[in-house]
């Protein structure tokens, strides 16, 4: 049996008594563990904000987005978009795609919309994979 396809997406700002060197501990263990879990997606970081997008087998990315949601080195989860029964990945060759952006602009627009135009949003971010 196929497993059903989920993905979530989510924002928060890195909190205040983290340092911004934890990032790379952040992608570094979840290739690892996504890799093991069937999970794709992006995980973006502005120097303050984070945007992540998660993708794979619906209970390991709603599972995911519980765990992350409880990690003390963000704060201001704030779920945008949540869909079940996804019928493509958006990351299919990517355990964890990571960009750092210095501009705060593009992840500014994604702190005020959710749902669909959140999913907007991320997808105008995707050409920038290309350039990183």
């Amino acid at each position: 049996m196929k497993h059903l396809l989920g993905c979530f997406l989510y924002h928060s700002e890195i909190a205040s008594d983290a340092s911004t060197s934890c990032v790379a501990d952040i992608t570094r263990v979840s290739r690892r563990f996504n890799e093991a879990h069937g999970i794709t997606g992006i995980l973006i970081f502005d120097g303050q904000r984070f945007v992540q997008y998660m993708e794979g087998p619906q209970q390991q990315v709603i599972a995911l987005a519980k765990k992350i949601s409880l990690d003390n080195r963000h704060t201001n989860f704030t779920p945008q978009h949540e869909a079940r029964g996804i019928t493509s990945r958006l990351f299919s060759g990517w355990t964890m795609a990571y960009l750092s952006v210095d501009d705060a602009e593009p992840l500014a627009q994604m702190w005020v919309v959710d749902g669909d135009a959140a999913m907007s949003c991320l997808q105008q971010l995707l050409p920038m994979l290309d350039a990183a």
